[in-house]
């Protein structure tokens, strides 16, 4: 029987930063307009919140709209060269716009909201991108679909807005969807009505919504590939490393060899709703790296393949900040525990001290990036490369002495 695993990526909410809250500079004026998208009018008496990531997306300001749907907020407990969000929520779903303040310590912040409806749109796939990836004994599987929802009202459904099919040997892949400014956001993958079968309650706004699906399976030299959603897909990708494996596919064509990546690529035209994105991958797989496992996966900038990352499809960012998100949460998780065990001793203090620098070094990056001083894809690589040494740090930890054994060499 082949056995088959979920790939073990750890997602995290949108935009979690590892930082106290800053020093307080001047005081901040936050004002802006809420529009409903769908009847192009302004939102009268909806509430706005200003939430901060730093400080665990805490509340640290709210105002409600007047009749022409405008809102102003005055607060001097708000840091105008920190990092916040503008969060409305409007009939269940929720709306975010980043806060970026100008010197004078002011910010203009507009969100467009829009009606929900409970009936299924008439979704439609303008792409799909499946990524195969055979190392050592595993193939890693990662499905990209860019999901169009062309009405001007977003659809939330508790009975699922989006569904998809893998291998019926999966039983619990990862999902996660693009949020603001492409921050993976985790979704529950819900059981369907037969194995394989999945869906998630994520409410899809109008226009575009990337949603990730990665799972991991045993590779002996084959995978069958038949991911499948049930929506029409008008142009299909599949991209295959190392790119001298085989691919049989009575769907897929070969489409060269991908010049940035180094992949082998394939691809299909306007697929028609639930048509498996069918295709056998054989060959010898690449050899597995020594820093394979899914926790070293989470904690090193070497564990995403440069072939993969090198891709120049906007799409295969969303996915590859998963990575970057999850080595936030886990260095949120670690770090107070971590801290917590620091005695003093000379080692523990050298560490404590790396770390400490690590952190103020991310919240220089985030002021930076926020205040538009840094160009983004620059702010993505050195925040990432910040929090994997931090990762290493916590996975270094001096060895302490337990309290009973010090005490001891205390009365000889």
């Amino acid at each position: 029987m082949r056995r088959t695993t979920v790939r073990p990526l750890v997602f995290i909410p949108v935009l979690v930063i590892l930082l106290g809250v800053p020093a307080l500079s001047a005081a901040a004026r936050i004002q802006g307009q809420i529009t409903n998208g769908t009847t192009n009018r302004p939102l009268t008496g909806q509430k706005v919140e200003v939430i901060s990531p730093q400080a665990g997306m805490a509340v640290v300001g709210e105002a409600t709209t007047d009749a022409h749907g405008r809102f102003a907020l005055y607060n001097n407990q708000i840091n105008t060269n920190g990092f916040y969000l503008l969060q409305a929520t409007y009939e269940g779903v929720d709306y975010h716009a980043p806060v970026k303040f100008d010197s004078s310590g002011n910010a203009l912040v507009g969100i467009t909201v829009y009606d929900s409806t409970h009936q299924k749109p008439a979704l439609r796939a303008t792409s799909a991108r499946v990524i195969v990836r055979a190392e050592g004994t595993q193939a890693h599987v990662q499905d990209l679909f860019a999901i169009d929802n062309p009405l001007r009202r977003a659809y939330a459904n508790s009975n699922g807005t989006f569904f998809f099919h893998v291998p019926p040997e999966i039983k619990n892949p990862t999902v996660a969807v693009a949020g603001l400014m492409n921050m993976p956001l985790p979704q529950t993958a819900e059981n369907g009505k037969s194995p394989g079968d999945f869906y998630i309650n994520y409410a899809l706004k109008p226009g575009l919504t990337v949603v990730m699906v990665a799972y991991d399976s045993d590779y002996q030299d084959k995978i069958s590939l038949a991911d499948s959603i049930p929506y029409p897909i008008e142009r299909a990708q599949l991209f295959v490393l190392p790119a001298d494996l085989a691919v049989t596919s009575k769907l897929f064509s070969p489409a060269g060899k991908d010049a940035e990546s180094g992949s082998q690529k394939l691809e299909a035209q306007k697929l028609a709703a639930g048509t498996p994105l069918a295709a056998e991958v054989s060959g010898e797989a690449a050899a597995a790296s020594p820093q394979a496992s899914a926790e070293q996966e989470q904690s090193t900038v070497k564990v995403v393949p440069d072939s993969v990352s090198a891709v120049g499809v906007p799409l295969l960012l969303c996915f590859l900040l998963v990575l970057l998100w999850a080595l936030g949460i886990r260095v949120a998780k670690e770090y107070p525990r971590w801290k917590a065990k620091q005695h003093g001793s000379p080692v523990q203090k050298k560490f404590q001290a790396k770390m400490e620098t690590l952190l103020n070094s991310i919240a220089d990056l985030d002021e930076l990036f926020s205040a538009g001083k840094l160009p983004e894809k620059q702010y993505w690589k050195e925040r990432l490369e910040l929090k994997a040494k931090a990762v290493a740090i916590l996975k270094k930890e001096p060895p302490r002495t337990p309290p009973g054994l010090a005490a001891r060499k205390t009365n000889q």
